[in-house]
């Protein structure tokens, strides 16, 4: 079994007061996880914890030796009227202590395979301002797969894509996971896909205050997520 990247020991998360009781988990390297929950639940809550964006209320979360991690927030705060081409925007993914005017040729090299990755080959030279709100998703997707992470955050990544965009970018993200072990942590409302493609489903019960965590199978067997999800549980596709 490989090293875990990161490793959550009796974890609490919240504000004024724990929204469930302790975690412990250990994601490993090209590992899909899913976090499942009803809105409220606490979903980004216990990514930015993870993160180190949040404090713990108690707990720890360790991240191993020099592993670099990467976030796409559900709402991305980017300035578009700032004249960037879509190219620009994802090598600016690429920036760690070097020139964003006089880039290396690594880097470039980086957003090529990136927009060839996501499919963005005709819009490498679009202004980001212009692009459809599915495709500045994919831009953004691809800025956060050229900053050469060992774990990518993704929270409901996909939610302006049409099925087809949103199909190959998840395509896309398994190859990577395949290919280079990145560990990829997805939020989602979407029980299809972690039904069919997470190695490891986390879900939040809010109503209950508790986390579940194990395989797809042993999640969507489990009477705790078919108790808040009822009826929509049976109609999941398999992969």
């Amino acid at each position: 079994m490989t090293q875990a990247l990161l490793t959550a020991d009796a974890l609490q998360v919240g504000y004024s007061r724990a929204l469930f009781g302790p975690l412990d988990l250990q994601i490993r390297a090209g590992e899909l996880w899913c976090l499942l929950g009803r809105n409220g639940a606490g979903k980004s809550t216990l990514v930015r914890t993870l993160l180190g964006l949040a404090a713990p209320l108690a707990g720890q979360v360790t991240l191993a030796g020099a592993s670099r991690c990467a976030y796409l927030a559900q709402r991305a705060l980017f300035d578009e009227f700032y004249p960037m081409s879509a190219r620009d925007v994802i090598l600016m993914g690429t920036e760690r202590g070097g020139s964003f005017v006089r880039p290396r040729g690594a880097a470039l090299e980086l957003v090529d395979a990136a927009l060839e990755r996501f499919q963005l080959e005709e819009l490498r030279n679009r202004r980001y301002r212009d692009l459809s709100e599915g495709q500045k998703q994919r831009v953004l997707l691809a800025r956060v797969i050229a900053s050469k992470p060992d774990l990518a955050f993704f929270d409901e990544p996909t939610s302006a894509m049409d099925q087809l965009a949103e199909a190959s970018a998840y395509d896309a993200l398994d190859a990577l996971r395949t290919e280079q072990k990145v560990a990829v942590i997805l939020v989602t409302h979407d029980l299809t896909l972690a039904k069919s493609r997470a190695d490891r489903v986390l879900f939040l019960d809010d109503v209950e205050r508790r986390v579940h965590v194990g395989s797809a199978q042993e999640i969507f067997s489990s009477r705790a997520l078919r108790k808040r999800y009822g009826f929509a549980v049976d109609g999941v596709d398999e992969a």
